[in-house]
């Protein structure tokens, strides 16, 4: 049994992990794809197209999505990058990789929930 002036001792994983995720700034970009999903759902009520759960599936979809595609996006500039050098400055390379990466949908929208439009997660 513990004294009760004595507090439980805080995991030091969990606090790294949350210390990072907060100054890292994913939380930042998580929160800005939430916040942009929501804003175009209620921006879009107005055509009443939509039903409610195709909104509330838009913004949980985006939460996921959106992560995941910048992730795909960084990797895919970095990816780039080394193509123009290993290519010597050939800028072709590098840019079909580039367009292939940064290129595409970012947030999941009520229409893609309902299966009018599909999303486009690599450019063309």
């Amino acid at each position: 049994m513990r004294s009760p002036g004595k507090s439980r001792p805080t995991s030091a994983p969990a606090l790294l992990a949350a210390l990072a995720l907060a100054t890292s700034g994913c939380a930042v970009l998580v929160g800005g794809a939430v916040g942009g999903a929501t804003g175009g759902a209620a921006a879009s009520v107005g055509d009443r197209g939509h039903s409610p759960g195709s909104y509330v599936g838009s913004v949980l979809a985006s939460a996921v999505y959106f992560p995941a595609k910048v992730v795909f996006e960084v990797a895919g500039a970095v990816s780039s990058g080394v193509a123009y050098v290993a290519t010597l400055g050939d800028p072709e390379p590098s840019r079909e990789i580039w367009d292939a990466s940064v290129e595409g949908d970012y947030v999941v929208t009520p229409s893609m929930i309902e299966g009018r439009e599909h999303a486009d997660f690599i450019g063309s």
